[in-house]
């Protein structure tokens, strides 16, 4: 499996958004495209059906093209990805790194996440230590994992992030995390209103801020293009009014508006509101 990943992941982007083009006018109908819509209906109940289609449509090409793209991970340049992910403020991360201060940054399944934690791999002087969740075909975590480190992030399990911090916050400068993953029914959750819609987040979310006594950043990406992006860094948080503020709120905040000025460009596959709160 993995020799055909990285076989694939060779070939031009070119090439590979050919084949996405190709994907995407027949995908909608044999992967989950009722669940994107009931997402996109539930999410936009105002929007007129022509809206909601066009949507529909555009995002399973940004989706096909997500798909190739996260392959490219595996082998692209460091000089391609510098080129295809442009960062409009780094600097208010490397200023906070460069004296001594920690730094958080909550991403989401917006636009291209796995490329935008490996480009700004390519930004830092330090390790980015990303929480990640499992995969559970043991053959794909392992081709991930090695996509996902390739420029030096250390890769940190879920389930084990809060006691990993704990243990070794000292070596831990910078930590990214994709915030806005769905938690079981087993896990501890916080509710709040996301699309209009109550939205189960990791409990952990709120509780590493606190840990790290760091500055809390948004990670704003968008599409500007095919196969380029621009991000921005939006400041949450200061250490000294983290116990104070509702950090997840703000997460929520920005996040919503992020996903209504590009609907097309975030992740609606997933299944984000298979339960709600009766259902615990």
């Amino acid at each position: 499996m993995s020799s055909l990943y990285s076989l694939i992941s060779f070939f031009p982007l070119k090439i590979l958004y050919s084949l996405s083009t190709f994907l995407s006018t027949f995908l909608p109908f044999i992967y989950r495209g009722r669940i994107v819509r009931k997402n996109l209906m539930k999410s936009f109940p105002d929007m007129p059906e022509g809206e909601i289609q066009k949507i529909h449509n555009s995002f399973y090409i940004n989706f096909c093209d997500l798909f190739f793209e996260i392959i490219k991970s595996y082998s692209i340049s460091e000089s391609e990805l510098s080129n295809r992910v442009n960062f409009k403020n780094f600097h208010v991360i490397n200023e906070k790194l460069s004296n001594n201060k920690k730094v958080l940054v909550f991403a989401s399944h917006q636009c291209n996440w796995e490329w935008l934690l490996l480009a700004s791999q390519l930004n830092l002087s330090t390790p980015l230590n990303v929480v990640y969740k499992r995969i559970s075909n043991k053959k794909f975590d392992k081709v991930m994992m090695d996509s996902r480190s390739r420029f030096g992030s250390v890769l940190i399990d879920s389930k084990k992030a809060l006691l990993y911090l704990k243990r070794n916050l000292k070596d831990v400068n910078v930590l990214a995390v994709v915030a806005d993953q769905s938690p079981t029914k087993k896990n501890r959750k916080s509710w709040r209103k996301l699309l209009n819609q109550d939205t189960a987040f990791f409990k952990s979310v709120e509780y590493l801020p606190r840990i790290m006594n760091s500055y809390v950043y948004f990670a704003s990406m968008q599409r500007t293009k095919r196969g380029h992006y621009s991000v921005n860094f939006d400041l949450i948080s200061e250490p000294n009014s983290n116990s104070k503020k509702d950090i997840l709120s703000e997460y929520v905040l920005k996040l919503e508006n992020q996903i209504k000025s590009k609907p097309d460009e975030w992740l609606w596959t997933h299944n984000r509101w298979k339960f709600t709160q009766d259902d615990i």
